[in-house]
């Protein structure tokens, strides 16, 4: 029989500790984050560091914070809401609900000797870059399974970005770049690491420049994260207009759906102008890289860009400016305490604080647990995420927006201290994670907002955000 889950009787001194050293780290430190960890009946919930470093002013817990890619989950509970109505199937072509997909797809593939070329401006180093590239016929269909797996050939430029600074070994092709500078042709505005919501399009004409511009970076199945979610929140107001006769954004749809039902307060996709919460929005920040690749000192995000780069709008985006481009990528921002209370929800079999049934027991399970046949795991992005499946050291894949562990798979080529058999995780651009244990009945949310471009400083801070803060938590459990 299970123990009853509890933490260890010293765990808020090593907690504090522990998220006391991030802000102190001597090589690249947080400014400033939130902490909400809870197992059993027990929660943590504390503030660290300033939510702005010239003004210093200090982080408070109900600090509203850019999700960034922890909102695709959210997109994938939703989905399944009206998947559980019998309103479309997994494996439906998108094409049955998107008017543009309905196409013949290509694939693009840079080759110096290919017969087209294109310049892309890059955003780690501001150089034009021209790019030679060929296009191949897309073969297989894009499923709704592949946007809920980010498998779907949509894949975001920075991956591209990375193999082009590094030259090589994240992704190893330029077709990131090529496919967003095509797109770019059709709309300027679309989709860039620099701008990531910042948008006069709405939801609907940047999904559709995705189609009208027919590229995709691999084949529909293989592991290719990017705006998958994107176009499952479209496929989202096209199924909910069919089935309720009213057409509604996505963002209202997730308030109804998910959002208003579990009492997330602080939840939007973005803030009107002059509201009160803006001042809760900590400052968005970057390091500022030298020659080696790693920070050299912590700055305004805005200002970690080479000059000339345009739409850099990541740090306002949220509350000024368009507001049009709703995501399920990338979209979301709330604060910590509304995103527990998503997991809060999951802990109690989908039901909300009242008894209402938001989601079937199956479903909860699927959402958690449930891996997608048929997808190309053994690919160097998928490597390098971590989600190859067995072709990871510790197995895990991503499905219905973030990573689970393959918990029955036994061939084991090594673990860390962060692993755990029944975990799923995710975190957001701006290093936001969150850490989920189903069968535990616990969670953490770690709250920062650091947002690190560059591939060496990304990584550092994965490493010291994500895997020491999941070891630590790893570590105060009974």
């Amino acid at each position: 029989m299970k123990n009853y889950t509890k933490f260890h009787p010293n765990y808020e001194k090593i907690l504090d500790d522990h998220f006391e050293s991030l802000i102190k780290n001597e090589q690249l430190s947080v400014p400033g984050l939130v902490v909400l960890a809870r197992r059993g009946a027990e929660t943590y919930h504390k503030a660290f560091g300033m939510s702005d470093l010239k003004t210093g002013k200090k982080m408070k817990t109900d600090a509203i914070f850019r999700m960034f890619s922890m909102t695709k989950v959210l997109t994938s509970f939703v989905a399944l809401r009206l998947y559980e109505e019998g309103l479309f199937d997994l494996e439906d072509p998108v094409s049955k609900y998107i008017p543009s997909f309905d196409r013949s797809w290509e694939v693009v593939v840079d080759s110096e000797r290919g017969p087209e070329s294109i310049a892309y401006r890059s955003f780690l180093t501001g150089k034009v870059l021209e790019l030679n590239y060929k296009r191949d016929k897309s073969v297989r269909p894009m499923l709704v399974k592949h946007l809920m797996s980010e498998s779907s050939g949509i894949e975001y430029e920075l991956f591209s970005e990375y193999d082009s600074f590094l030259g090589g070994g994240i992704c190893d092709r330029n077709a990131g770049l090529i496919a967003n500078a095509i797109r770019q042709e059709l709309h300027p505005e679309v989709y860039r690491s620099t701008s990531i919501v910042g948008a006069s399009l709405t939801l609907e004409e940047f999904v559709d420049t995705i189609g009208n511009a027919g590229v995709l970076t691999c084949e529909p199945g293989e592991f290719s994260y990017g705006h998958g979610a994107t176009v499952l929140g479209r496929v989202i107001e096209i199924i909910y207009e069919q089935s309720r006769g009213t057409f509604k954004k996505f963002s209202e749809i997730m308030s109804e759906l998910l959002f208003s039902p579990l009492g997330m307060s602080d939840a939007a996709f973005f803030l009107s102008d002059g509201d009160p919460k803006t001042d809760r929005v900590p400052t968005l920040y970057g390091a500022v890289i030298d020659e080696s690749g790693m920070g050299t000192r912590i700055a305004e995000e805005q200002e970690c860009y080479p000059e000339g780069v345009e739409f850099r709008t990541n740090q306002t985006a949220h509350y000024s400016g368009p507001r049009s481009y709703e995501s399920g990528d990338t979209g979301s921002m709330m604060t910590a305490e509304d995103y527990s209370k998503f997991y809060d929800m999951l802990l109690r079999g989908g039901l909300d604080k009242n008894g209402g049934r938001l989601l079937s027991s199956q479903g909860v399970k699927t959402l958690c647990k449930g891996r997608f046949k048929d997808l190309r795991l053994d690919t160097p992005l998928a490597k390098a995420f971590g989600v190859a499946g067995a072709h990871s050291p510790f197995p895990k894949s991503f499905n219905f927006g973030w990573a689970t562990a393959h918990g029955e798979d036994h061939t084991l080529r090594g673990y860390a201290t962060c692993d755990h058999s029944d975990m799923s995780n995710w975190g957001g651009y701006a290093l936001t994670q969150g850490f989920f244990y189903l069968s535990e009945d616990s969670y953490m949310l770690v709250c920062p907002q650091l947002m690190l471009t560059t591939p060496g400083a990304f990584a550092f801070g994965q490493t010291l955000i994500r895997d020491k803060s999941m070891s630590v938590f790893h570590s105060v459990w009974n």
